[in-house]
């Protein structure tokens, strides 16, 4: 990882982690700025996304920030509404269960296909992930958040990135990218759970003793009590109109 202006280590953007050869074009550029920006929670729920905006801030034509947008459409982070414009996607109730139990069975199966491999140098393999959950617990302690999030999310695009598929890295970025969205609406940092990093790092000691059932638990649990945190958040503001 680069070195920020502080001397901490950068961590690293969403886009960053995106597979696939496709990130020297100027349309990756503008694309990977827009859905950093939202993964970040610079860009909210709801904000309207204006091209003449976009092409003044980024140095682009107007048919790159239409292409990116395009591309943010299809990957449900970006709404493109007739006659309105582009605005930044807000999720629903149900596309929060959707996604996050679509996101506990993937990542649950990432854990899985990691244990049948049967490789005795997995626990050498995770080694740069306790590096940087190290990482994630130090931008927790100086009070990062951008840095938080991003090495939070981090951690389970690394973790699948280890088995060398590339479709199932591509499904857990767009998974990732989705649930990152959703707790831009309804979470807020000082409710958030604050020791992530924690699981994180005990996630990674079951899967280097072996133990098969117990890390499968703890992922459930761990992205579960995210899941239901949302959920409730979302029926007790729906309440209140």
């Amino acid at each position: 990882m680069t070195e920020t202006e502080n001397n901490q280590p950068e961590a690293p953007a969403t886009s960053s982690m995106i597979p696939g050869g496709r990130h020297d074009s100027e349309l990756f550029r503008v694309y990977s700025r827009i859905l950093d920006g939202i993964t970040d929670h610079a860009l909210l729920p709801g904000k309207k996304l204006t091209e003449s905006d976009l092409c003044r801030q980024m140095v682009c034509s107007r048919n790159t920030v239409r292409g990116a947008l395009s591309l943010l459409a299809h990957d449900k982070i970006v709404d493109l509404l007739p006659n309105r414009g582009a605005f930044v996607h807000v999720p629903d109730a149900k596309e929060t269960r959707d996604v996050f139990e679509t996101r506990i069975a993937l990542e649950e199966t990432v854990v899985n296909m990691l244990l049948d491999q049967n490789d005795e140098s997995l626990s050498e393999r995770l080694q740069p992930l306790y590096a940087l959950v190290d990482e994630e617990e130090a931008a927790f302690a100086r009070g990062d958040r951008v840095s938080w999030n991003r090495l939070a999310n981090a951690f389970h695009i690394e973790l699948a990135r280890l088995l060398d598929n590339d479709v199932l890295l591509e499904m857990m970025h767009a998974v990732c990218a989705r649930s990152s969205l959703i707790i831009a609406v309804f979470d807020k940092p000082k409710d958030r759970l604050r020791h992530t990093y924690c699981e994180h790092r005990e996630i990674l000691d079951l899967l280097a003793e072996g133990k098969r059932n117990r890390a499968c638990k703890l992922m459930r649990r761990h992205l579960g009590e995210c899941q239901a945190r949302l959920l409730r958040k979302f029926e007790a503001e729906s309440m209140e109109f």
